[in-house]
């Protein structure tokens, strides 16, 4: 198993998911995302039963998705309601899977493994800005990297010093750093002092230099939380220029990471043009900075587990290792809970 399966991911943001059938891979399971009659996300399995068509494909007619290999019909919950075939019998393996979905935050929440234990209530608070009516500054990114490498990366930003110096952090100033962690979220807050403001906070920012404030925190599975201010020469971080920003982790493969972000801040939020600005910035860095420094990190593991190549170990690594051993228990307590069940199953049947 390479995917903690109980937990809610970032299966899109809400402005992707209409009317029209989509399809997204996650945790290498083909899923359908649409809105129902009444406008509501529903998610169901993607590949039909009988000839393993893509459903996203067919035909919708009201809140039936007709596959277009076969034309066998199913409805939102994954049901097969209609066998054009025959004496029109629906066989009982006529069906494919109903996911979990919530609508929260600008996100759309999806729960991949037992829908018996999806609870609403542990969807993460992304803590972001109120910025009233107007949709915050978004954007996704398809990465071809392992989404635990993904985590690496936002987990240890003394990497930003060096790939982003002088755009997302100032450059090679001395970091300051403290961690914090427990089972399921892990915290990590810096600061430099008396530096020149980046050019992402210098949009918002007046003056050229002050003390730069990042907080980080990841929060099982894949939600990252982030606060970046900059202030005056020992100023409260709180009454600098503040951005919070969500980042959203959700593996599409072993080998492939959907990377949803969401940007706010309290300084000219209305002011549309630093909007696109910043949207260029964060695009830029993600796409053309930290993804190939990624994909040549996966490349230089020739397939190799990550741990077994014996990683030298570093004071900034902390927040990464404890990340990915977190989810090794998670995985690990979901194999043994399988294990267990499985015995069950077989007997039944």
């Amino acid at each position: 198993m390479t995917f903690a399966r109980n937990g809610w991911y970032c299966a899109a943001l809400t402005a992707e998911v209409g009317d029209t059938p989509m399809a997204r891979r996650i945790l290498n399971q083909p899923i359908m995302l649409v809105r129902d009659a009444v406008g509501d996300v529903r998610a169901i399995g993607d590949r039909c039963p009988h000839r393993f068509a893509p459903l996203h494909q067919g035909v919708r007619d009201d809140d039936t998705i007709e596959c277009p290999y076969h034309g066998l019909r199913f409805d939102l919950n994954g049901a097969c309601v209609f066998n054009p075939h025959g004496q029109g019998r629906i066989p009982a393996a006529a069906h494919v899977p109903s996911y979990p979905v919530v609508e929260r935050d600008g996100v759309i929440w999806l729960w991949p493994g037992d829908p018996d234990l999806a609870d609403p209530n542990q969807i993460t608070d992304l803590q972001l800005i109120d910025r009233g009516g107007r949709p915050p500054v978004s954007g996704y990114l398809m990465m071809p990297v392992d989404y635990r490498l993904v985590l690496d990366n936002l987990m240890d930003l003394s990497h930003a010093a060096y790939i982003h110096a002088g755009t997302l952090s100032p450059s090679r100033a001395r970091r300051e750093s403290q961690y914090d962690s427990d089972e399921t979220s892990i915290r990590v807050h810096t600061q430099m002092r008396d530096v020149e403001a980046p050019s992402s906070q210098a949009l918002y920012f007046g003056d050229p230099k002050g003390d730069y404030h990042s907080d980080i925190e990841w929060v099982f599975p894949g939600t990252l939380r982030q606060r970046l201010a900059m202030t005056d020469t020992d100023g409260d971080p709180d009454a600098g220029a503040v951005t919070r920003n969500a980042h959203l982790i959700t593996p599409e493969t072993e080998t492939s990471t959907h990377y949803f972000w969401i940007h706010t801040r309290n300084r000219r939020t209305d002011d549309t043009a630093i909007d696109e600005r910043t949207r260029t910035i964060i695009t830029n860095a993600f796409r053309t900075e930290d993804e190939p420094m990624i994909a040549a990190c996966q490349n230089y593991m020739d397939g190799a587990e990550f741990f077994s190549l014996q990683p030298l170990y570093l004071e900034t690594d902390y927040a990464g290792t404890r990340c990915r051993r977190a989810i090794e228990k998670r995985i690990e307590s979901e194999a043994r809970r399988a294990a267990v069940r499985e015995p069950e199953h077989v007997g039944a049947a």
